[in-house]
């Protein structure tokens, strides 16, 4: 749901990855979708299976946003 994605504390929290609101709330979407593994963990985002969790889910939103262009 692109709409949650403008809120990223609320799309945090629907991830259950709200304890890093501090570190991407003043962030747009659109950044944090850029980012990789090695980013996020110099973000602070130290638990491999959170690094794994967001990136995965990015490039979810990446592949959508691709097909629905246009």
């Amino acid at each position: 749901d692109l709409q949650l994605l403008q809120d990223i504390p609320a799309w945090l929290r629907s991830l259950r990855l709200h304890k890093y609101n501090p570190i991407f709330e003043t962030w747009k979407w659109q950044e944090m979708v850029k980012l990789n593994d090695e980013a996020l963990s110099e973000k602070g985002v130290s638990a491999l299976g959170a690094r794994r969790k967001m990136l995965k889910v990015f490039e979810q939103v990446k592949l959508h946003c691709e097909q629905n262009v246009g």
